[in-house]
């Protein structure tokens, strides 16, 4: 037995020996990078990192980056190889995947690196709870790769101060106050490079939230405060007392409910519901007229007389499709006259609100990466200052006019953009308290929510804000993450979707165009999002007058787009909105789509965009309390094809309702046509 042993061993060893031998040699799969973390050198906004790939067999891979908060994407295609990746940005980890296989479909293999800020600025807290006049105590740390790193501290208005120097250091400060405290990180003793910055507030300590940021008309709510005496905002202006740290609140009248809570006579901090009139929310569009004047500047003295009446037009286009909110940004470089800018703005708040849209008001403040004022260091506090009162003539206009559902106080507010980390933030909490927003109304926008999102929230400990506003382009897998990470982040907050879009340079785009709207709208309506805005639909075909026409997603004036359908779907009058209607006979003949709905007395502006064959007329039908016939409009017949058709903005189809006129009738008539979809059918009373 023993000896058999030993040669079935023999015989097995040799049999591994001879097939090592014969068998080929085999490479395995691998991907590396040259470093897992890499230093960002002082001044720069992304490093580089070498990688490497070898394959199996000599196949042909695929390299893809996948970076934190964004879609994968294709970077190269090739055999075994190396590349440079220079674009390594601060925190931000990016991951390559190497793919390979039946359609690249198998992964092979992944690495990943990080880019790291030279710099860095901690606390052992940065929010402090202190009584009126008392001060506070932290612990600041700092830390660099740089020798000649400088230290400097702001607090509220007064100029920044140098605190210490040194490529790292610590140091206990006793000195804290109420207000918010901003420490900066230089690399230079001439300020040349700014790697980080601390925002520390202090405040009353005292809480304020309701249940949940948002609600449905008639839905229950309640507000939980503590530390001072709260108040509720009545819908007509005035306060009523509330007791007892907890109290139901009414969810009827207005859309937006704030309590404010006082401390000796002033708002310490404050809670905001959002009150939805229905399950669809609001929707619209961020909104630029068509003219040859950019941004605001359509807003001056000597541009705005010419736009009034097309403005005009496009809000009774907003109305009649459904919209309930449009969305303007303004720029510090662009308000030449802001005052008069102001006082015209507050015109179109008017035209907007007669026809029952609401306005969000952005304010992007670019000089934020602007040497203009970092050429004097010593005067950040009186930036922000000033940058308040650009914004507060804007607001303290606007105000009366009862018209603005929002303020977001930096549009999309970023952490890492440029060679400026953490420097938007800091921004958005020294202007908080010095700007008009009223509370209740202050919101803020970010466009990367996985890297952004986290920045703001530490900024703003202590500061409520009571809209967040995410941004997304063509990154749908992305956006449902976005949403639900900033809700955490921002409990107290209402989570909207201020811009989407998807670019449609030419016709042959404007199919995926709709789909992508289409899929927004089911993402946003599966989270609950209670607001969402399209970016004028997003085209961008580079041809004069208008490089991006913009102006309320059209790209042809002879029809609608397809995606402006999707868009108006969501509040069209017809529930089965995109179904394809066939006429009974096999030869063209009539195929009608009809709505009936409440009226009151105005103008109704009813709004058809559909597709199919023949020609289309909208029939109104105005009917009594009880539902007897009273008077019908026919608007004229206009040829319809596979494109759209949106009857408001090219063809006069207000009715003037009459006074015994409770309810309405709307038909979609195609006469000689075999086919008929309507993508959407909407109608507004102004």
């Amino acid at each position: 037995m023993g000896r058999m042993s030993i040669w079935g061993r023999s015989f097995l060893l040799a049999v591994a020996l001879l097939a090592t031998l014969v068998a080929p040699a085999h490479a395995s799969n691998g991907i590396t990078v040259s470093a897992a973390e890499v230093t960002l050198p002082p001044g720069q906004s992304s490093a580089s990192v070498n990688v490497s790939w070898h394959t199996d067999g000599n196949q042909v891979v695929q390299i893809w980056i996948r970076e934190t908060g964004k879609a994968a994407r294709l970077w190269t295609q090739a055999v075994d190889g190396s590349a440079t990746w220079p674009y390594l940005h601060t925190d931000t980890t990016t991951t390559f995947e190497l793919r390979g296989g039946p359609g690249f479909a198998t992964l092979l293999g992944t690495a990943s690196s990080t880019g790291r800020s030279p710099g860095k600025l901690s606390a052992s807290r940065t929010h402090l709870a202190l009584a009126p006049g008392a001060t506070g105590t932290i612990d600041l740390t700092w830390a660099t790769s740089v020798s000649d790193a400088q230290v400097w501290v702001s607090h509220d208005e007064s100029p920044q101060k140098l605190y210490a120097q040194g490529p790292s250091g610590s140091g206990r400060i006793t000195w804290i106050s109420r207000g918010t405290t901003v420490f900066t990180l230089w690399s230079g003793t001439a300020q040349e490079h700014l790697l980080d910055t601390l925002v520390v507030t202090a405040d009353s300590g005292a809480t304020a939230s309701f249940d949940q940021p948002v609600v449905n008309a008639g839905d229950p709510a309640t507000v939980r405060w503590t530390g001072g005496e709260a108040r509720l905002v009545n819908d007509d202006g005035t306060e009523t007392v509330l007791t007892g740290g907890s109290a139901a609140i009414s969810t009827r009248g207005a859309d937006r409910k704030v309590v404010r809570v006082y401390e000796g006579g002033q708002v310490v901090t404050h809670a905001s519901l959002t009150i939805l009139r229905d399950e669809r929310g609001w929707s619209g569009f961020d909104y630029l007229p068509e003219n040859d004047s950019r941004y605001q500047e359509y807003l001056g003295d000597a541009v705005w007389p010419q736009v009034h009446d097309q403005v005009a037009r496009d809000f009774d286009v907003i109305a009649s499709t459904g919209g309930t909110v449009a969305r303007i940004l303004l720029w510090p470089e662009k308000s030449t006259d802001a005052p008069a800018q102001a006082r015209n703005l507050a015109d179109l708040a008017g035209i907007a609100k007669a026809r029952g849209v609401r306005l969000v008001i952005a304010f992007g403040n670019s000089w934020l990466t602007n040497p203009n004022w970092q050429s004097d260091r010593t005067r950040w506090a009186e930036f922000a200052v000033s940058s308040a009162d650009w914004m507060n003539t804007y607001i303290t206009a606007l105000e009366p006019t009862g018209a603005v559902l929002y303020y977001d106080l930096q549009n999309e507010t970023s952490g890492v953009r440029g060679n400026q980390p953490n420097l938007q933030s800091a921004y958005l909490a020294m202007v908080y308290d010095r700007t008009a927003a009223p509370r209740g109304k202050r919101g803020v926008s970010v466009m990367h929510a996985a890297t952004d999102g986290p920045d703001l929230a530490e900024a703003l400990v202590g500061k409520q804000m009571d809209f967040v506003d995410v941004h997304g382009y063509d990154t749908l897998d992305l956006l449902d993450g976005a949403v639900r990470g900033l809700r955490q982040r921002f409990p107290a907050s209402t989570v909207v979707v201020g811009e989407f879009g998807k670019s449609a340079p030419d016709g042959q785009k404007e199919r995926e165009q709709a789909d992508y709207a289409r899929q927004t709208l089911q993402t946003t309506g599966d989270l609950r999002v209670p607001l969402v805005l399209a970016w004028e639909l997003y085209d961008d075909p580079h041809t004069p007058p208008h490089p991006n026409s913009i102006a309320m997603g059209y790209l042809a004036k002879e029809r609608a787009k397809p995606a402006f359908g999707v868009l108006c779907s969501r509040w069209s009058l017809v529930p089965d909105c995109g179904t394809l209607r066939e006429a009974s006979a096999p030869q063209p003949s009539t195929v009608e789509v009809s709505a009936n709905f409440p009226v009151r007395p105005g103008v109704l502006t009813p709004n058809a965009i559909l597709r199919g064959n023949g020609t289309v007329r909208l029939v109104v039908t105005e009917l009594d309390s009880a539902g007897r016939e009273l008077a019908t409009t026919l608007t004229e017949s206009v040829a319809v094809g596979a494109a759209g058709l949106d009857y408001l903005r090219h063809r006069t189809a207000g009715v003037r309702l009459r006074d015994d006129t409770r309810s309405a009738r709307v038909v979609v008539r195609a006469e000689g046509s075999t086919l008929l979809q309507v993508d959407a059918l909407t109608a507004g009373v102004r």
